[in-house]
């Protein structure tokens, strides 16, 4: 009776420690999702992704460390615009000559004519008579110009600053002529109730060390000038000269 006691308790324990062995197993795999009831279910149509991370700190979210950052553009570095400098005359100065040895009628009279009507034109009658340094028929012409500082603040925005001033010297010799440009000054009218009048000369805005950004304008807006009036006074000295009526 004892060894058959005792073969039953063996059978009753073995098979104890078989149950508590499944048991166990089954609570593994529902843990890991590989039960039916266990674990979250599979998404329709067999997709088996990772459902994404909520708002509060998962996968996707700015704090847990998700996609990376885009990286910051870098801007260029600024480039000042450097106007001609003469150290000779320690001054701004554009100076050329123009010569065209088998011009046709391109005497220093012709030249003189067709100049100084181009001119006229640009400023009008009484505002060239007012801008008349010299004005010596076939051999030169002097001015003292006052026209708007036009600035660009973009491709299609212009703003007058104040008015910008310059001394502008044509001399003419047969099939040749000479411009120079110089002197240039910018006139501001200062905010306040004495309406005082500034004078800066461009020569200070080309050694500013600081907020350059800005006043590099200024100096581009005349160098713009500049180049109108050269480019006009080639096309025109190079047509034959056509007088006016009121021209005797």
């Amino acid at each position: 009776m004892r060894n058959t006691r005792n073969g039953q308790e063996k059978s009753w324990l073995r098979w104890a420690v078989i149950l508590l062995f499944v048991m166990t197993m089954s609570d593994a795999y529902g843990q890991w999702g590989f039960g039916g009831d266990g674990g979250s279910p599979a998404p329709a149509g067999g997709d088996t992704t990772a459902p994404a991370a909520d708002a509060g700190g998962g996968w996707g979210s700015e704090g847990g460390g998700g996609a990376a950052e885009e990286p910051a553009i870098k801007k260029a570095p600024y480039i000042r615009f450097v106007p001609p400098y003469d150290s000779m005359r320690e001054i701004i100065f554009y100076e050329n000559i123009i010569e065209d040895e088998a011009c046709e009628n391109c005497g220093a009279d012709s030249l003189y004519w067709r100049a100084k009507k181009y001119l006229v034109q640009r400023f009008g009658k009484e505002g060239y008579k007012k801008m008349i340094v010299e004005d010596k028929i076939a051999e030169r012409i002097v001015l003292k110009v006052t026209i708007p500082m036009i600035c660009t603040y973009g491709k299609y925005n212009k703003k007058q600053e104040g008015m910008l001033e310059y001394k502008l010297s044509l001399r003419f010799k047969d099939s040749r002529y000479k411009y120079q440009f110089g002197n240039f000054v910018h006139v501001e009218v200062e905010d306040g109730l004495g309406a005082k009048i500034s004078r800066t000369y461009h020569e200070h805005y080309m050694r500013l060390k600081k907020g350059f950004q800005f006043t590099d304008r200024y100096l581009m807006a005349a160098d713009t000038e500049v180049a109108e009036v050269v480019k006009a006074l080639k096309k025109t000295l190079r047509e034959p000269y056509q007088p006016d009526e009121d021209d005797w």
